[in-house]
């Protein structure tokens, strides 16, 4: 299995990653990182309905108001995240989310330094596969894809493809986004997670649940992720202890459905971060 480490950028002591703090009155932090080429504002919509945890949100390298720090690599970005949980997570430890490219992070963070995280909760974060994997693989594709869309098109034209998806996207939203297209952060995207494989699943050793939605997602890899998870070992060979991990399905939801159904989306975050039972929406695979 090729090594998956986050390691530390070349000066450590440099810059931090730009975040909101939220309900810091809350005892137990949740991280919530956001997909490739958004910010913070994505979760806006989820946030009031995770008011009784204290939340971290912050700006991923090269996005935003986080621009200046680089690369934007898989691990470089898990390396912040942990810099992140230790110094303003209440007790250096928290649960993370993470949407799409906040997913990887967040198991390139779990793989690397387990004891920082609580829990794991990630949708849209499975070994890539058909359209994602291509799109990795030529991640011009994706450039040009999303400055046609953001870009070179009139403003209906996005706007008509997120309500098509019942996507809900706001005006400051896009605005970011179409500053976040660069062509440094799209090479520094997806090499982490083309080799990220079955392989890494298995040998995450943080409690994790991870979810497809089947309008945007490949089920077929989510059920693969589920029995990775399944049969993951202890360090002392022994099966994984039945914590609740696992994979599952959300049958009406695209791949960011953070920001199509964010009260549901904030309900399964609760439930998993609670140990509850999940909501009906989350189908077992």
């Amino acid at each position: 299995m090729t090594a998956m480490a986050a390691t530390s950028p070349a000066d450590a002591a440099g810059p931090s990653l730009s975040f909101a703090s939220h309900y810091d009155d809350k005892l137990t932090t949740i991280v919530l990182l956001h997909g490739g080429f958004t910010c913070h504002l994505e979760f806006a919509l989820v946030r009031p309905h995770l008011s009784e945890f204290h939340l971290l949100v912050p700006d991923l390298p090269l996005h935003s108001a986080s621009r200046h720090i680089q690369p934007g690599t898989t691990d470089n970005s898990a390396w912040h995240v942990a810099q992140l949980i230790r110094s303003h997570a209440h007790g250096g430890r928290a649960h993370v989310v993470g949407v799409s490219m906040g997913g990887y992070i967040g198991q390139c963070l779990a793989l690397d330094q387990p004891d920082l995280i609580l829990s794991l909760f990630v949708t849209g974060a499975a070994p890539p596969v058909g359209a994602r994997l291509f799109m990795a693989q030529w991640p011009s594709v994706t450039y040009y894809t999303m400055r046609l869309t953001l870009h070179w098109l009139p403003d209906w034209v996005y706007r008509y493809q997120m309500a098509s998806l019942g996507l809900l996207v706001s005006d400051k939203l896009t605005a970011a986004m179409r500053e976040n297209i660069t062509w440094s952060l799209v090479q520094d995207m997806f090499p982490w997670i083309l080799r990220f494989t079955l392989d890494h699943v298995r040998a995450l050793k943080v409690r994790t649940l991870s979810i497809a939605g089947a309008q945007g997602d490949d089920v077929p890899m989510m059920e693969r992720t589920a029995d990775a998870l399944r049969s993951r070992r202890t360090d002392q060979g022994e099966a994984w202890p039945e914590d609740g991990s696992g994979a599952v399905v959300i049958r009406k939801a695209a791949h960011g459905w953070d920001m199509q159904f964010p009260e549901l989306f904030a309900r399964g975050v609760s439930a998993w971060v609670k140990r509850e039972r999940l909501p009906a929406e989350f189908e077992r695979l």
